[in-house]
C-alpha cells in the first residue's frame, strides 16, 4: 500500500479503526512507531465509541453516521474534546451525535462544539489565583490568574526594565519579575494610554453621554475595556492630554490621523489603531509590541504612506515574504504566504492563494472594522 493510500485510510476511516483497537490494551499498540502515550490515547477514544455508554441508542446512531461519513480520527478526537466537558447524563452523547452530523470544516465544527459547550454551561470559567507547580528537575512554575488590565499593566512594567532584547521573551521578563517582587524595582508602572484605543463613533457618542456601560473597545496592547473604564481613565487623565483622531476609508484602509507630532508616530499609530494585534492567523502578539511593516517592501518600490503600512510581530515580519515573484533559487526558506490589503483590509495572502484574517478577539475590534 503506497503512502498516500495509508493517509487515505487514515483520514476516512477513523471508526474502523477504532473499532480494532477496543479489542486491544494500550500495551499491544506500542512499537517502533507508536508510544504508549499515544495508544492509551488511542484506546481511550475507542472506548469512548465502543464501550458502555449512557445513551447507547444514540451512540450507535453517531457510530454508524460517522462511519458512513468517513470521519478522521481527528475528527472523533474533537468531537470527544467538546462532549466530554457535559457531565449531565445523556447530554455528552447529543452534542456527539449533533458534531458528527454536522455539515462544515473540521475547524467551523469545532467552533461549532465550543459554541454548544459555553451554551450547555460545560466550560468552567478560569479562577483567579496565584498557582505554584510542583518542582521538576530543580525548576518549578508559577502561573497568576487575574483581570487583564492587572496582568497586562504588569507585563508592561516588565517590559520597560528589560536590558536585552535580543534574549527570548520569557527569560528577558525573569529577572524584571524578581527585581519587583524583592522590592528592588521602580514598582507596577500606570501607563498612560499611549497604547491605541479603537472606538466607533455611535460608541464613542453612548459613552460620553455615559450610556455606554455595554460598550466594548479594544487596546493595542491586546485587551478591551468597557465605556465605564474608558471614561475613567479619561477622567484619570490616563488618557494623556491630547485625543488622536484617525481617519479610515472602507475599501482604501486608513487615511490621516489628525493632532499627531511626527509623520512616523502619526503612521505607526494609524497602523495600531486599524490591527490591534498582529494581523497574522493565530498570532494574539498587541500592536504595542509589533513592528510596523511595509505591505510592500520598501527595498522593492513600496510607498511609506498609511494604506501600505501595518503592524507585525517581529516573527512574522521576518518569515513575511517581502519578494513573492523573485527567484525561487535565492529564496534561503519555502514562502510561508505574505500580508497584503484586500478590499482595505490586511490579509494573510498563503502560497496556496487563499486570503486569510486574524481570528483573535481583540483583531476584530479594529478600526477597519468599526466603519
Amino acid at each position: 500500500m503506497k503512502g498516500f493510500q495509508l493517509l487515505e485510510r487514515f483520514y476516512t476511516s477513523g471508526i474502523s479503526i477504532l473499532r480494532d483497537v477496543y479489542d486491544c490494551s494500550p500495551h499491544d499498540l506500542v512499537s517502533s512507531v507508536m508510544s504508549l502515550k499515544t495508544a492509551r490515547k488511542y484506546t481511550r477514544l475507542a472506548t469512548v465509541f465502543f464501550g458502555p455508554a449512557d445513551s447507547p441508542k444514540v451512540q450507535r446512531d453517531a457510530v454508524a453516521l460517522a462511519e458512513e461519513r468517513e470521519l478522521s480520527i481527528e475528527y472523533l478526537e474533537m468531537v470527544n474534546k467538546h462532549a466530554k466537558k457535559l457531565k449531565t447524563r445523556g447530554a455528552a452523547w447529543r452534542l456527539r451525535a449533533e458534531l458528527i452530523a454536522y455539515e462544515g470544516t473540521l475547524d467551523e465544527v469545532d467552533a461549532h462544539g465550543k459554541k454548544r459547550v459555553t451554551e450547555e454551561g460545560g466550560d468552567k470559567q478560569k479562577q483567579r489565583g496565584v498557582r505554584v507547580g510542583r518542582a521538576i528537575d530543580g525548576l518549578r512554575t508559577i502561573s497568576i490568574t487575574d483581570t487583564q488590565r492587572r496582568i497586562t499593566d504588569l507585563e508592561k512594567t516588565l517590559d520597560a526594565a528589560i536590558k536585552d532584547d535580543d534574549q527570548p521573551r520569557s527569560e528577558a521578563l525573569l529577572e524584571p519579575f524578581w527585581d519587583l517582587v524583592e522590592g528592588t524595582g521602580t514598582g507596577l508602572i500606570k501607563p498612560e494610554y499611549r497604547t491605541v484605543i479603537a472606538i466607533g463613533l455611535d460608541d464613542f457618542a453612548k459613552v460620553s453621554c455615559g450610556k455606554g456601560e455595554d460598550v466594548i473597545v479594544a487596546l493595542s496592547d491586546g485587551t478591551t475595556m468597557t465605556g465605564a473604564e474608558f471614561i475613567n481613565a479619561a477622567m484619570e487623565g490616563a488618557l494623556g492630554d491630547k485625543l488622536y483622531v484617525g481617519l479610515f476609508h472602507p475599501t482604501a484602509g486608513p487615511v490621516n490621523l489628525y493632532e499627531a507630532r511626527f509623520a512616523s508616530e502619526k503612521l505607526r499609530t494609524l497602523a495600531m489603531a486599524e490591527n490591534l494585534v498582529c494581523p497574522w492567523p493565530d498570532c494574539n502578539v498587541p500592536a504595542d509590541r509589533c513592528q510596523v511593516h511595509h505591505i510592500d517592501a520598501h527595498k522593492h518600490g513600496g510607498h511609506t504612506k498609511p494604506s501600505n503600512l501595518t503592524m507585525l510581530c517581529k516573527y512574522h515580519n521576518g518569515v513575511n515574504d517581502d519578494n513573492p515573484n523573485g527567484p525561487r533559487k535565492k529564496r534561503k526558506r519555502s514562502s510561508r504566504g505574505r500580508m497584503r490589503r484586500h478590499r482595505g483590509k490586511v490579509r494573510l495572502h498563503t502560497p496556496g492563494g487563499k486570503l486569510v484574517g486574524n481570528t483573535h478577539h481583540v483583531s476584530s475590534m479594529g478600526a477597519m472594522n468599526l466603519i
